[in-house]
């Protein structure tokens, strides 16, 4: 991606407190290094590795795992996490567009809520079966239309001016026709499917803290709010819709969002 896009997405993910909305991740992983099957030995590479939720659950199982992100910050918490467990990854700055890897070096290239907020779906994807060796795996995960934080984009999405041409699209995966579409055109036939996911916290508060202070997308979007003289009016709004979507009886709150998981063999 151009330098601008790059910085802008180094921005979002710098902000905030990753770590935090990352622990509420975990499952997700977890969830999908299981499904995918990784053997100890197998060669895996994790595009847009994050704080390395994904990376340290393959490493676990004996995989040989090398994580990508664009943000150096994630890199250095996955690095840190890494040390902490004792498990030997390869991290780096890389850019999901253009992997610096060679052509079919990995047993299984994944990506869990990462190369969906690439620019260019289709270079991102391609470069994912590019480094997959044939007989290989390919699998990703999106967030699947019908979430909480569905509604909150398409209620707020009047708030700011639209966003310029090329800026990531990461709904456009929430659609699980459309992700085997894409797969297709990458020459790939995936299995998609949608499996439930929940935010939980002790309570509604609790989660709009956490949402505006933790969540990257979130503290951006509220800071540009803020600057367009319109703060106000989107925390009221994201407020709102967190007590409309909260599925909790007890006081605390449960947001729905599922997400799709989509798997291919090369």
């Amino acid at each position: 991606m151009d330098d601008g896009a790059a910085q802008a997405q180094v921005r979002v993910w710098t902000s905030g407190d990753y770590p935090v909305v990352a622990r509420q991740l975990l499952a997700i992983s977890v969830e999908t290094v299981e499904a995918i099957g990784i053997q100890p030995g197998d060669r895996v590479l994790d595009v847009g590795v994050g704080n390395g939720n994904a990376a340290l659950e393959a490493a676990r199982r004996g995989g040989l795992v090398t994580g990508i992100d664009l943000t150096p910050a994630q890199i250095d918490r996955a690095r840190i996490r890494a040390l902490e467990e004792g498990l030997d990854l390869e991290l780096r700055v890389g850019d999901a567009e253009h992997l610096e890897v060679d052509d079919a070096s990995f047993d299984v290239v994944l990506s869990v809520m990462g190369m969906i907020f690439a620019p260019d779906h289709v270079r991102a994807l391609a470069e994912m079966v590019r480094a997959s060796r044939p007989g290989g795996t390919v699998a990703i995960t999106a967030w699947a239309e019908g979430g909480w934080s569905y509604r909150w984009r398409s209620r707020a999405a009047g708030l700011l001016p639209a966003a310029p041409p090329g800026s990531p699209m990461p709904d456009e995966w929430g659609d699980a026709e459309e992700v085997a579409r894409r797969f297709a055109a990458a020459g790939l036939e995936a299995t998609v499917e949608t499996r439930p996911f929940a935010w939980r916290y002790p309570s509604e508060v609790e989660a709009l803290d956490t949402f505006v202070t933790s969540a990257g997308p979130y503290v951006q979007f509220m800071e540009a709010a803020t600057r367009f003289g319109r703060g106000r009016e989107a925390m009221d709004l994201l407020r709102g819709v967190v007590a409309e979507c909260n599925e909790a009886t007890d006081g605390s709150c449960r947001l729905s969002g599922p997400y799709l998981l989509a798997v291919a063999r090369t």
